[in-house]
């Protein structure tokens, strides 16, 4: 969006330097994209009337003119083709001085004396492109200095507006942000009052509105007598300006009145209103529209339309029609302002793929409270600049109240969000400068009323929000938080979920993270009976999918659709886990129960247990052993354990956990081949559930603390020709206990028997892992400790090094 500088100085008494008012506009948060300087350059050009226009003598491409500014002429060469005896144009003289620092000199233009040029738009830097010379209007003083003229010199800025702030499409709105910012009152001028007629306006139009949740308010009145034709020089010049092209005056003071208030406006001309009626209603099938834009289209059902007692005649915020257009016959205009849904304006201009300066402002919203005052002022601007007179009163259709948004406003709550320490007073000033009220104040806490264009202000976060922002967010200090030393009391918010998380990664489950919905269908497929807790479950009001139309009460069905993914994928061995909250129905609608919960699925293959073990199936004792890892990880010891079970799980084949106190820790088994079925997963496979909550109450884990090593670590690998008579547990005992205290680790990593070892002997292969909490190993004290070992494994069970 474009505003002119000296546009905005008309409500705002701002005399700060434009660079300085940028600046601040942008650390407020609005984004400028452009900015353009108008005549700043500029010196030495006049206006002046063409006398001649004749054919170069030696050029077929270039004219020969002479031109006068009142008290001189001057002969001008000029190579343009839209000039005519008469006309008032720009011209530089010998020494003025156009953008981009080029000088005007004389000169001779094939063989022919120039003094001066006349000049276009482009070349006065007052658009990017242009045909021809700029014409001037009849009136303009022969003589006059072209910039104070045209209203130069002028900044243009073009501004980035974020979709929450429509209260900025306008220059007023930019005054008003101006004003807070640099603590300056903005006047909202207005062109004298005219004269209403003896005529009511309810005598010329009557208004329905049929489609009362998509248009909240519609108002109108009538101009008779009004004479169309071109606009003043200033209005035009106005429009111009910002990129907008003057139609007539009727058009030309919608437009102004738009890009000044930020309130979309239609004119209708009267006499093509039928049935002198304006019905504000949704479309019907198959109508069509001629518009504006010289294109007709078909409309739907749900488009709002504007239309009389045969037709549409307008897009309701988007476009007028062209049945209904002001033209130079219009004798009598209907002026409109409504406020329409934001919504339906955005859905019907996608959808015919049109964009207007109106759509673009109804979109956002528009304020309720400028609607009236919008259009009395065009009305009285058209009288001004037309002629006519307006009929008395104004028609007006509201399908809803409009009340004003209270908000309940802390500024110690102000200063806590933004670790400011700003006062009462001050941060009062800033939300006085916004437009806001005050209408009670208790204790700490003041009733404010928003001013009723700035339809991002519901909540006391954005007040705090606009304090920081007219503060500076650069005047806001940077202050690092405070962090406690002692951190013994900060916990994960799951209990034990870092003991789980070690036990399940040590096993070889890999984790997943699923949504917090499920289907409605769930507890069917996993056989529930209706008794249990799990079938009474949260359903979700407007889920966002169909199957996503319950708060999970267990984890195992999104990890029972993961396991049949993986399996179809040729996955051989599928061990998954995830610790999150479940959910459980209360009774009352209102309350959802949450708490913690794991939950593992393993299915295929049993995961490696180690380079010398078989490949083999899942089953039963795998998931038994994960849940006895999983007790003695949280140090519960006193365990009660239970062989039976129920849906989805195999009575036969599953077990339920419970602690010394009755209370239910974990449960699983073997799943019912009837619930495999229904996820489609070829069995067999095991669950295992845990309540997280439960196993924290029931432990009698102490807190311990390993502090990290600071010493290097040295490794030795080992051959020994072990007996078979000699297990390999044997030998790992005897090696940590000679080890002792520097062997921090015993692995096994290799057997072999076969060639070059004697009947009855294999050879073993490990590694040692050394390492002393206070100093760094020497390579003889490893080997000493090697010798140490390697003698009373000779002494201890006759074993030899390989």
């Amino acid at each position: 969006m474009l505003i002119s500088y000296n546009w905005l100085k008309n409500y705002v008494a701002i005399n700060e330097p434009v660079e300085k008012v940028i600046d601040r506009i942008i650390h407020a948060g609005v984004e400028v994209a452009n900015v353009r300087q108008l005549g700043k350059d500029i010196t030495g050009v006049v206006i002046a009337e063409l006398l001649s226009v004749e054919k170069h003598p030696k050029a077929d491409r270039l004219s020969l003119t002479k031109v006068s500014t009142g008290t001189e002429t001057f002969q001008v060469v000029c190579g343009a083709k839209n000039i005519a005896v008469g006309q008032r144009v720009p011209l530089a003289k010998v020494g003025a001085v156009l953008p981009g620092d080029f000088k005007i000199k004389e000169a001779k233009i094939r063989d022919v004396e120039s003094f001066g040029m006349l000049c276009s738009a482009k070349e006065l830097g007052l658009a990017e492109d242009a045909e021809g010379i700029l014409i001037l209007p009849p009136d303009a003083p022969l003589g006059a200095d072209f910039l104070p003229y045209m209203g130069l010199p002028d900044t243009l800025f073009e501004l980035e507006i974020t979709p929450n702030r429509a209260d900025l499409l306008s220059h007023i709105g930019i005054a008003r942000e101006v004003g807070a910012l640099f603590n300056l009152p903005v006047k909202l001028t207005d062109s004298p009052k005219a004269a209403e007629s003896a005529t009511t306006t309810t005598s010329k139009i009557k208004v329905s509105i049929e489609a009362k949740d998509l248009c909240h308010l519609y108002t109108c009145l009538v101009i008779e007598g009004v004479k169309v034709g071109p606009s003043p020089k200033k209005l035009v010049q106005a429009l111009e300006k910002i990129g907008q092209k003057s139609i007539n005056n009727i058009v030309d003071v919608t437009n102004f009145v738009l890009h000044e208030v930020g309130q979309p406006l239609h004119a209708f001309d009267l006499s093509q209103i039928h049935g002198s009626q304006i019905i504000v209603r949704q479309a019907r099938p198959g109508e069509k529209i001629p518009l504006l834009d010289k294109t007709e289209r078909e409309l739907k059902a749900d488009m709002l339309v504007i239309a009389d007692d045969d037709r549409p005649i307008a897009l309701a915020g988007i476009m007028g029609g062209a049945n209904s257009q002001v033209t130079e016959n219009t004798t009598s205009i209907l002026l409109e302002s409504a406020l329409f849904l934001p919504g339906t304006v955005r859905k019907t201009a996608r959808q015919l793929g049109i964009s207007t300066d109106s759509s673009y402002r109804f979109e956002r919203g528009i304020d309720s409270q400028a609607v009236q005052a919008a259009l009395q002022r065009a009305a009285n601007l058209v009288v001004e600049v037309a002629g006519g007179q307006i009929t008395k009163g104004v028609v007006s259709v509201a399908t809803v109240e409009f009340k004003p948004v209270d908000v309940k406003f802390r500024p110690s709550r102000a200063n806590t969000i933004l670790g400011t320490n700003l006062s009462d007073k001050a941060q009062l000033q800033i939300l006085k400068g916004l437009g806001c009220k005050f209408e009670a104040e208790v204790g700490d806490t003041l009733v404010v009323q928003c001013p009723s264009y700035r339809l991002d202000l519901t909540r006391e976060i954005d007040l705090i929000e606009e304090v920081a922002r007219l503060t500076g967010y650069d005047q806001i200090p940077t202050i690092a938080p405070k962090i406690p030393s002692d951190l013994s009391n900060i916990k994960s918010g799951a209990p034990f979920e870092k003991e789980i998380r070690f036990v399940l990664h040590q096993a070889g489950y890999f984790e997943a993270v699923n949504s917090t919905f499920l289907p409605n269908n769930f507890a069917k497929k996993l056989k529930y009976a209706d008794s249990h807790p799990n079938s009474k479950f949260q359903e979700v009001d407007n889920p966002i999918a169909d199957d996503q139309k319950v708060l999970r009460p267990t984890l195992l069905p999104s990890l029972l659709v993961n396991t049949q993914l993986n399996l179809a994928h040729q996955r051989e061995s599928v061990g998954l886990y995830e610790i999150n909250k479940v959910f459980s129905a209360t009774g009352d609608e209102n309350i959802v129960a949450e708490r913690f919960q794991a939950a593992a699925v393993l299915a295929g293959q049993a995961p490696s247990a180690g380079w010398n073990q078989p490949a083999r199936k899942t089953d039963f004792y795998d998931v038994k052993g994960l849940a006895e890892n999983l007790l003695a990880e949280c140090g519960i010891t006193d365990a009660q354990w239970e062989y039976t079970g129920e849906n989805p799980y195999l009575p036969t084949q599953s077990f339920v956990v419970k602690s010394s106190t009755g209370a239910l820790l974990l449960w699983g088994g073997a799943l019912n081949p009837k619930v495999l079925k229904e996820y489609e997963i070829a069995g067999p496979c095991f669950a295992l559930e845990v309540e997280l909550t439960a196993l924290a109450a029931a432990s009698h884990k102490a807190a311990s603390y390993v502090p990290l090593p600071k010493f290097p670590e040295a490794w030795r690998d080992i051959a020994l020709m072990v007996p078979d008579a000699i297990t390999s547990s044997q030998i790992i005992s005897a090696v940590e206990e000679q080890g002792k205290p520097l062997l921090k680790q015993v692995e096994l990593f290799d057997l072999y028997r076969g060639k070059n070892l004697p009947e009855g002997v294999r050879s073993l292969a490990y590694r040692l892992r050394f390492q002393a909490d206070d100093k760094t190993l020497t390579d003889k004290e490893v080997s000493d400790k090697m010798t140490q070992i390697t003698e009373l494994l000779k002494e201890r069970y006759s074993i030899a090094l390989r």
